[in-house]
């Protein structure tokens, strides 16, 4: 049987590779729990060997330090009810990524709206100071010309 290590680390002198999968769940955060010779809960690792790369697996969490030698396989049910799980919160996280970016296009858009209102007002904005100023301009020239024509004599 080919062992593995939870740390990815090896014997060799291969550099580790870094997990493909990264753990979503702690080793001990599973249900039902795989007890061991010990009577605790078997910690679950997940083996990345040649020949049995990403087989879930179960050892006694003492292991290391004098425990038992309990070690067994996930069985195919548990695996296949596991794979199950994350395909339905896989499922519900691409609707829910679906359901965002129809919320980030429908903002975009109204962002664009905005944008283009945005510009018209300015637009207006030039306009009205332009006529300002010939409003302006035009009661100065009327002023003056009052002033020529009627002033002190």
């Amino acid at each position: 049987m080919a062992s593995s290590r939870s740390d990815g680390s090896s014997s060799s002198s291969r550099r580790p590779v870094a997990s493909i999968v990264l753990y979503r769940v702690g080793p001990l955060e599973y249900q039902p729990p795989v007890m061991c010779g010990c009577k605790a809960k078997a910690v679950r690792w997940i083996s990345w060997s040649i020949d049995n790369p990403a087989g879930r697996y179960f050892k006694c969490r003492n292991a290391q330090v004098g425990g038992c030698d309990f070690f067994a396989w996930m069985e195919k049910e548990q695996l296949r009810q596991e794979e199950e799980e994350c395909r339905e919160r896989l499922g519900e996280e691409t609707q829910r990524l679906e359901a965002v970016r129809t919320e980030l296009a429908s903002l975009r858009e109204n962002g664009l709206e905005i944008s283009k209102e945005l510009c018209a007002l300015k637009i207006g904005i030039k306009r009205w100071r332009l006529r300002n100023v010939l409003v302006i301009c035009s009661v100065a020239c009327v002023f003056m010309l009052v002033v020529v024509l009627f002033g002190k004599k």
